[in-house]
């Protein structure tokens, strides 16, 4: 399923107990930004950080002053990518509930207008 998930899932209660919580104001903030254009980008961000900046709307001395912080919360991967391990769960199983939530939908609909699904 390739449809984009338009709503970003975001769990306070994880954030808040997270180690990427108790950086500075700065750093938290590139790195939440930084999720924000994953989830919009299918969970990964390319391994450009000049584009990554201007995605995420930072200058050349914030990216300079946090990415050091939060470089640690991101994986590179071969085909030159940046993921975070969590946010690809998360959004693993948000796919997953969107697809089963998508079937049930047509099913239900199928059943209502008595369609057979097959054309």
């Amino acid at each position: 399923m390739n449809e984009k998930l338009l709503a970003e899932w975001f769990w306070t209660d994880r954030w808040q107990g997270s180690s990427a919580f108790l950086l500075n104001m700065e750093a938290r903030g590139l790195y939440r930004e930084m999720l924000t254009q994953a989830w919009r980008r299918g969970a990964r961000l390319p391994a450009d950080h000049e584009m990554i900046r201007r995605a995420v709307g930072a200058t050349e001395g914030e990216w300079a002053r946090a990415w050091p912080f939060i470089c640690t919360y991101w994986r590179a991967t071969s085909d030159g990518f940046l993921v975070n391990d969590t946010q690809l769960e998360v959004y693993a199983e948000a796919q997953l509930r969107s697809s089963k939530a998508t079937e049930k939908a047509l099913k239900g609909a199928r059943a209502r207008w008595g369609i057979n699904g097959h054309g």
